[in-house]
């Protein structure tokens, strides 16, 4: 499965085409020139685009050829380009959907989206752009967050193999001119993994002034990938800095997903940011689970996760098992800690052998006579690969009972013996048909 990869920015290398225009036009306005320097840029872009169709790519390569990888990295720099001659005839209050309009136009941005179900020919021009494997299909997203509308985000995306690679821009007004205050994207790409996609998503923390170093950009992303279902995931905490090329990573962390037919979406409000996607789940005819990825930045600039981690109490409970224990500790009774996390850890994956592997399936959720507390049956069984016999072995390992409680906001772990509490009984809170 491929893990997401942190952003790494190279230098913008904007040609300076303002200056040869000023040079080359006479300028008694500032417009022509601006309007001028974006049609440079935007020829720039379509020629980089020109040069991409022409490399060779074999259908699901995950490999990305190498001068693929160099003429994505002209590419990116040639839209920032574009975006900054955009946003230069730009004023404070400018529509950013009349903005991305403009962008869309002179960069043959935003194609159609064909229909659900609709098979493509390359012969159908009204679908060109979507056509090859990389760089092509750019899209341009302009956008204002509503908790610090002074800004203005511009987010472009391209094709890559299997998937697509995106870039972030934030610019912020400076005496009545727009001045980029970061960019955020890929590092040049080896792997298709290595793009920013499948899903990219962002979220600006509430700051006291626009341009304030106290500047918060949340952004998740995804990694492309052509087999598998699964794959991983990065959430990374921005802030400007002396270089707009390269903001400071106040905080990473990477995981994985199931790249399913769920959206994941991402929202904030003061220092809390919230990402929801789905995961693999440990019962197999489950597939896959809701999760939350809940964090709140404390007054040291630490991130720390919080309820809720799940949308119920089996999903709360295979969140805590499958997340590390610095963060499963928060949502463990103190008094039984310790036993909890030999129970975490026992779960934890093990790639001692070969030939032999745990499963795990769900049993019933019950309610418990203690207020507010159900019981969470997981079963778990050892197999082993014989060879000759199909099926292999399976022995049965202890069944565990987890006890957990609701409280404000989500679920806390209060215990996980491997017999069943007497006063957790009665119906079947979560029967298969109802998961």
């Amino acid at each position: 499965m491929p893990s997401a990869s942190r952003g790494i920015i190279g230098s913008m290398k904007c040609l300076p085409l303002v200056l040869v225009l000023y040079a080359a036009v006479p300028c008694g306005a500032q417009t022509p020139c601006f309007r001028a320097a974006l049609a440079a840029a935007a020829s720039r872009v379509h020629r980089i685009q020109e040069g991409l169709k022409q490399i060779p790519v074999g259908e699901m390569d995950t490999t990305v050829p190498a001068a693929a990888r160099d003429q994505l990295t002209q590419l990116k720099d040639a839209l920032s380009c574009a975006a900054d001659a955009a946003l230069a005839h730009s004023g404070p209050s400018v529509d950013p959907v009349e903005l991305q309009n403009r962008m869309a136009d002179i960069l043959n941005a935003n194609p159609p989206e064909p229909a659900e179900n609709t098979v493509m020919s390359k012969d159908d021009h009204r679908f060109d752009e979507t056509f090859g494997s990389y760089g092509h299909n750019l899209r341009v997203r302009v956008s204002r967050p509503s908790n610090v509308a002074a800004l203005i985000e511009v987010e472009f995306s391209v094709n890559v193999e299997c998937g697509d690679d995106h870039m972030l821009l934030v610019y912020a007004p400076r005496n009545g001119v727009w001045r980029e205050q970061m960019r955020w994207q890929a590092p040049p790409l080896k792997q298709v993994s290595d793009a920013f996609g499948d899903f990219f998503v962002s979220a600006t923390l509430s700051t006291p002034e626009v341009g304030d170093a106290r500047l918060r950009v949340v952004v998740a992303h995804g990694a492309p990938w052509c087999t598998s279902r699964f794959s991983g995931f990065a959430i990374d905490i921005l802030s400007p800095a002396s270089d707009s090329n390269s903001p400071k990573v106040l905080w990473h962390i990477a995981r994985g997903y199931s790249r399913g037919n769920f959206t994941p979406r991402i929202k904030s409000s003061g220092d809390t940011f919230e990402l929801r996607l789905n995961d693999s789940s440990m019962d197999i005819d489950r597939y896959e689970r809701r999760v939350i990825y809940r964090y709140r930045i404390d007054e040291h600039q630490d991130v720390h996760r919080i309820e809720p981690i799940a949308t119920n109490a089996r999903g709360f409970v295979e969140e805590w098992l499958f997340a590390p224990w610095s963060e499963s500790q928060s949502f463990s009774a103190r008094e039984t800690g310790p036993a909890l996390q030999l129970v975490h850890d026992q779960f934890a994956p093990t790639v001692d052998s070969d030939s032999e592997f745990v499963s795990h399936s769900y049993g019933p959720v019950r309610a418990c006579n203690a207020p507010e507390t159900f019981q969470v049956q997981i079963n778990s069984t050892l197999e082993r690969i014989v060879p000759g016999k199909p099926g292999g072995e399976s022995r049965p390992r202890p069944t565990h009972y987890f006890h957990v409680r609701t409280i404000q906001d989500g679920y806390l772990m209060v215990s996980a013996p491997t017999e069943p509490d007497p006063a957790c009984k009665g119906a079947n809170l979560m029967p298969a048909k109802d998961d």
